[in-house]
C-alpha cells in the first residue's frame, strides 16, 4: 500500500506491506504531475512499514530516472528516504547515481530524523 500526504512544502509518500512495481509507479505519476511539484520543497518517502518489495531491477532503474528528471528544474528540492529494507538502498543507488540527478537522496532510519533533516534544510536558507 502507497499513501501520499501532501502538505505545505512538500509531501510524505508512506509505504507498507508488500508494494509492487506498479503502486510505485502510480504514486510517483502523482507526485510527479502535482501542479506545484516545482514549489515544493521537500519529499519524504518512507518505507519503515515496508514487509517486501515487488520490483525488478528495471522497475527501479526506470523510477529513478524518471524521478530525477522530474525534478531538474527545483533547485531547492531535498529527498530523505527513510527504512532499511534492501529496496531502499536500491533505490537510492539507482536516483544517485542516475546521470540526470541533480539532487542526492539522503537516507535515515526513522520519520523523524528525516524530518529533522528536512526542517534543518528548510531553516538554513532562511
Amino acid at each position: 500500500m502507497v499513501e501520499i500526504i501532501w502538505e505545505k512544502l512538500g509531501f510524505v509518500r508512506t509505504m507498507r506491506g508488500v508494494i509492487t512495481a506498479e503502486e510505485m509507479d502510480e504514486s510517483a505519476k502523482q507526485l510527479q504531475s502535482h501542479p506545484q511539484l516545482d514549489e515544493m520543497l521537500y519529499g519524504i518517502h518512507d518505507f519503515t512499514g515496508v514487509t517486501d518489495a515487488l520490483l525488478e531491477e528495471e522497475d527501479i532503474h526506470f523510477l529513478a530516472i524518471r524521478a530525477s528528471v522530474s525534478l531538474q528544474r527545483s533547485n531547492r528540492f531535498r529527498i530523505a528516504f527513510v527504512g532499511m529494507h534492501p529496496v531502499v538502498s536500491a533505490l537510492i543507488d539507482a536516483f544517485n547515481g542516475s546521470m540526470y540527478a541533480k539532487h542526492r537522496i539522503q537516507r535515515f532510519e526513522t520519520l523523524q530524523d528525516a524530518r529533522k533533516f528536512i526542517a534543518d534544510s528548510l531553516n538554513a536558507k532562511r
